[in-house]
């Protein structure tokens, strides 16, 4: 296998690019702003001077929202390749391409002595530190293919690509976050994959480790959702928020232990076909705000309760009977009254 070029018979003009880009930038950059990069390139070439190009030219012929293509500027900017200048009393820049050789050059080596000595230098240079992020990308996608089990797309770099560059360079998350969905949970998507590693960043998990303590105390919380469920009748299907966000708040905020809540959800459930989880939220804020958290103090009030409730229902029956008991006398005298 080999690679060669034919020879046109049409010279329709040609842009010359430096190898540094094709084999150092590209490779780890955005598809859009790779091409935001070559359009504009052309248009600085001096037969195009005559015209006048700017950014919404670039977003309209690269169909692309204007935003994309000053993020794309900003990327470069940000490695050394390009300069934006600002136009005075304007949000408008120019952009100004640099010499990807020259840079190499002038960040690597220094003159030392009037013989024009060379010598390599250890100053910080953005195309060694690309250098260095772009191995650490290829790391990367290559662990995981692995998780995975297949090579990735073109489309799975770009987004890959943009959970490194806009979500974190902590390549340990996102191969955790790949595993996790993948083999933990056996979804194979990449949109659960972006949802979970959101979810981490948002809770502030920054390591692996703080991860792995979250995920063990969540799957602990998911399990206990699932026998509550059980106990109530209803563990054909997953809890929703609202009954998530009950049982978040009985063991949250108000503070009940594990096993005393499921002591006395098991007693409520017992006492109706149809409970809710309103009604026994409203037993436990009931039982919190007397300060007793626990599975007998729960009994003690259930059972002056229930003495309370007993007594009354009598005294409300013998008022019924004893208002509602006729003779066969007084009630002819009642239906004969009517009829006048």
């Amino acid at each position: 296998m080999g690679f060669y070029k034919k020879v046109p018979e049409f010279d329709l003009g040609e842009l010359s690019i430096e190898n540094i880009f094709i084999t150092d930038f590209m490779p780890s950059a955005s598809g859009t702003y790779v091409k935001v990069y070559l359009l504009a390139l052309l248009f600085s070439k001096d037969e195009n001077t005559k015209y006048r190009y700017d950014n919404r030219t670039l977003a309209s012929m690269l169909s692309l929202p204007v935003q994309d293509v000053h993020e794309a500027w900003s990327y470069w900017e940000k490695l050394g390749l390009v300069n934006k200048h600002q136009h005075e009393e304007s949000t408008d820049y120019d952009v100004e391409f640099l010499s990807l050789r020259a840079l190499y050059i002038e960040n690597n080596y220094v003159h030392k002595n009037s013989n024009s000595a060379i010598i390599k230098t250890k100053s910080k240079d953005p195309t060694n530190s690309f250098k260095s992020e772009n191995a650490l990308f290829q790391k990367l996608t290559k662990d995981i293919e692995t998780i995975i089990g297949h090579p990735l797309t073109y489309k799975d770099y770009r987004e890959i690509g943009d959970y490194y560059e806009h979500y974190t360079h902590n390549t340990e998350i996102i191969c955790k976050a790949f595993s996790h969905c993948y083999k933990d949970r056996g979804i194979r998507s990449l949109k659960l994959v972006k949802s979970t590693l959101l979810q981490w960043l948002d809770q502030g998990l920054d390591s692996v480790e703080r991860i792995e303590t979250w995920l063990t105390a969540d799957e602990e919380r998911q399990l206990l959702y699932k026998d509550i469920l059980k106990m109530l009748g209803i563990g054909f299907r997953q809890p929703n928020q609202a009954e998530k966000d009950f049982i978040d708040k009985w063991l949250d905020q108000y503070g009940f232990e594990k096993d005393q809540l499921m002591q006395i959800v098991l007693d409520l459930s017992k006492k109706t076909l149809n409970i809710n989880f309103n009604f026994i939220d409203k037993v436990l804020t009931t039982q919190f705000q007397s300060g007793n958290l626990t599975f007998d103090a729960y009994n003690t009030n259930k059972a002056t309760t229930e003495k309370y409730e007993t007594k009354s229902n009598k005294r409300k029956n013998y008022a019924i009977e004893k208002e509602n008991t006729y003779s066969e006398e007084e009630l002819e005298q009642i239906l004969l009254g009517r009829k006048k």
